[in-house]
């Protein structure tokens, strides 16, 4: 968050939770913490000797917190940890023998290079490295002595569009142990260049997972709505499938939350699943963007705005926490939209079965019990037609769907099958990654979105986030945060990138240089083109007055 004067907190008798280790906001030295409850808010207190008492909040709704134990379930833990336990979580990070989750979501930053400058950054971009085809395959191949498959692998940085070699890469990751390989983008280079559409196009496992956030697109990303809106028309109309990334803040968006992933929901069979990613106040811009470490958005909180605002569409009760990760981290609803309608399907069955049904994945699978649970549905509805609004017209939906996933005649492969569903049956995340604010090694110890680093080290994102970045060989410059808008000087490298990595990586800085200086250019005819038509409009305001 924007450094302020930090306020010199008393130690006081609040209820306690448990213990674990957190951050100093101050220092960013590792200290001990507890997590405590107050006026029916759960905080995360810790002590720094040298810079006092910090409080930051961890979840917003006391009955929340309480629920999440349920989702607790037993972990899949890596097969070959390559480290033991010696100083503790998150010091042993790489993963060390204590860590209790595999990956459902990979990521791996390809390069540390954009053609944006977002305010909310949670990375370090200094365009100082692109990962070789060779290095990714690396990584990928560490990932996978700990686990059978992933479920999603995702390529980020950085912007990921500006890496000469993006396409080589997805290619050599077309492998039957990935189940998704997801691009995550500002959405620049998509709104504008048809060549690069259609080579994506070429790929049937990829999606794009696209920032989309509304009337906060400016003041958190620096991007006009429009360039978000027109990326993901584009992306639409290429047949590419796309998962919206919303960037929720408190006081900048939140209030549209449920206008959103309504609209969302029912805006184009390539819309695949949605996720609300609550605002992460770490990286480069994310530590100097404007907030309250004790009035901030959490998932309750986000759940309740996404009520209010989605017209009766969405309700909270429509989602669960995900039981894969520390069910802090994060929640999912599905909702069916055949017919362009907005139909949740968790409230329908018991909570159990579900739970059973996502445990230890992000994705439930598309098969036999996913048919079992949709008929449970159907049998819910039928044995108590009262209970729901136009039961008949409910029971012909789930009918329908039963017909397009799993027809009589059987002959249907499982890559459209899985398609077919995505496409009518669509998930709703939501995402609480962690801060020097919020830090709690023990929500780290169960994480499932893991940073896969090209020596083979697998870092969960948070810790990555908060603490790994700055002993990352990739970084020349020390990733020391200013405040927004005010000049940076960098400082010397702890550790310095390597000679043959740096020198591998030269030809490629030259090549996205241009992609790069491209894209910034147009989103700067795009800002003038916005204020121009401000300006019309001001001037006609006046004439019709």
């Amino acid at each position: 968050m924007a450094r302020v004067q930090l306020p010199q907190l008393e130690e006081r008798p609040d209820p306690l939770f448990y213990e674990t280790r957190s951050i100093c906001p101050d220092c960013e030295e590792l200290v001990p913490a507890r997590i405590v409850e107050r006026d029916g808010k759960v905080l995360v207190r810790r002590s720094c000797e040298t810079h006092g008492v910090f409080e930051g909040l961890v979840c917003s709704d006391l009955d929340w917190w309480r629920w999440l134990p349920k989702f607790d379930v037993e972990g899949l833990r890596p097969k070959a940890p390559l480290r033991g336990v010696e100083k503790g979580c998150p010091e042993d990070c790489g993963l060390c023998a204590a860590h209790r989750q595999i990956a459902g979501t990979a990521a791996i930053e390809i390069s540390n290079d954009c053609n944006a400058a977002c305010p909310s950054c949670v990375a370090d971009n200094q365009s100082t490295f692109f990962l070789s085809v060779e290095e990714v395959v690396t990584a990928l191949e560490a990932l996978l002595e700990q686990q059978d498959e992933i479920d999603v692998l995702a390529l980020s940085g950085g912007e990921p569009t500006t890496h000469p070699q993006l396409f080589e890469i997805i290619a050599a990751l077309h492998r039957p142990e990935v189940g998704r390989v997801v691009v995550n983008t500002n959405g620049l280079r998509i709104a504008r260049d048809d060549a690069f559409l259609d080579r994506l196009a070429e790929f049937s496992n990829v999606y794009v997972s696209l920032h989309f956030d509304g009337d906060g697109a400016k003041s958190l990303r620096g991007i006009p709505r429009e360039t978000q809106e027109l990326a993901l028309d584009r992306l639409c109309r290429w047949g590419i499938p796309v998962v919206p990334v919303v960037l929720a803040a408190q006081g900048v968006n939140d209030h549209e939350l449920g206008a959103l992933v309504t609209r969302l929901l029912t805006y184009s069979p390539q819309v695949r699943s949605v996720i609300i990613s609550m605002m992460t106040y770490a990286g480069r811009g994310g530590s100097a963007f404007p907030g309250d470490p004790l009035n901030r958005l959490t998932i309750p909180g986000a759940l309740d705005a996404m009520e209010a605002s989605a017209g009766g569409s969405l309700r909270r009760h429509d989602f669960m926490p995900l039981p894969m990760p520390n069910p802090m981290c994060a929640a999912l609803g599905y909702f069916l939209t055949l017919d362009e309608e907005i139909t949740p399907l968790i409230p329908l069955l018991p909570l159990e079965r579900v739970i059973d049904y996502t445990k230890n994945s992000n994705f439930g699978k598309v098969d036999a019990e996913l048919e079992a649970l949709i008929r449970e549905a159907i049998d819910g509805v039928y044995a108590n037609p009262d209970a729901h609004e136009d039961s008949q017209r409910l029971l012909g939906k789930f009918r329908k769907l039963i017909d397009t996933l799993f027809p009589e005649s059987g002959a249907i492969e499982h890559v459209e099958r899985r398609q077919l569903a995505e496409q009518n049956l669509k998930t709703v995340y939501l995402m609480q990654f962690m801060d020097a604010w919020s830090f709690d090694a023990a929500r780290l110890s169960k994480c499932s979105c893991q940073h896969l680093l090209p020596e083979g080290e697998i870092i969960p994102s948070c810790g990555y986030y908060t603490l790994h970045r700055q002993e990352d060989p990739r970084f020349s410059q020390a990733s020391d945060l200013v405040e927004l808008g005010a000049p940076h000087t960098p400082s010397a490298s702890k550790r310095q990138v390597p000679a043959a990595q740096d020198k591998s990586s030269a030809l490629r800085r030259e090549e996205a240089t241009a992609l790069r200086r491209e894209d910034t250019s147009a989103l700067r005819r795009e800002d003038t083109s916005a204020l121009r038509r401000e300006g019309s409009g001001a001037v006609v305001g006046k004439e019709g007055a």
